[in-house]
C-alpha cells in the first residue's frame, strides 16, 4: 500500500518544470499529503568575478535580488494551486541537484516529482542532468515527467480537483 505524506516538486519557472507541478499537487491532493515545492537559487554567478567600470563588482548584489525576484514567483506559483493542498514552499541556494537530494532527506519526502529537460548529446555531457542525479541519489522514488510526451496531459490542470 503506497502512503504518501510528503510529495517534493522541483520548479525553475521554465515551461518545464510547469509541466511537473501538477503531477505533485494531483499526487499530494489524491493522498492528502504535504506538497513541498522548491526552487533552488544557483550560487554560480557568486563564484564569478566582475569588473564593472574598471572597478570590481560584488555579484551577491545580484544573488540577493534574485532570491528576492524567486521568492515572489514561489508565491505566486502557490496561489495557482488548488486550496485543499497544504503546499510549504522552500527557496534554497546552492547546486540544485544537492540541494533537491538534501531537502528530500530533511523533510523525509515519501516522492519526488521533477521535470527533465531532455539535454541529449554533448550538452548532457557537460552540464549532466539533475533528473538523472536526482533519481540516481535520491532518498524517495521519483516521478520524471517528460516535456515532450503525452501531449494533452501536460495541462497545467490535469487531474486536479478545483
Amino acid at each position: 500500500m503506497i502512503n504518501l505524506k510528503r510529495v517534493l516538486v522541483s520548479t525553475d519557472f521554465s515551461e518545464a518544470s510547469g509541466k511537473a507541478l501538477p503531477y505533485g499537487a494531483s499526487l499530494a491532493q489524491e493522498y492528502e499529503a504535504e506538497l513541498h515545492v522548491v526552487h533552488v537559487v544557483e550560487d554560480s554567478l557568486y563564484y564569478a568575478q566582475f569588473v564593472y567600470d574598471g572597478a570590481p563588482f560584488d555579484p551577491s548584489v545580484l544573488i540577493e535580488g534574485l532570491v528576492q525576484d524567486r521568492r515572489k514567483k514561489l508565491d505566486e506559483l502557490v496561489k495557482t494551486l488548488p486550496k485543499d493542498v497544504k503546499v510549504v514552499t522552500h527557496l534554497r541556494r546552492g547546486i540544485v541537484a544537492s540541494e533537491l537530494i538534501a531537502l528530500a532527506k530533511e523533510i523525509d519526502a515519501d516522492m519526488a516529482v521533477i521535470a527533465t529537460h531532455g539535454r541529449t548529446g554533448l550538452k548532457h555531457m557537460i552540464f549532466g542532468s539533475v533528473a538523472e542525479r536526482v533519481v540516481r541519489e535520491c532518498p524517495c522514488p521519483v516521478l520524471t515527467v517528460r516535456t515532450k510526451a503525452h501531449g494533452m496531459l501536460y495541462d497545467t490542470q490535469v487531474g486536479l480537483k478545483k
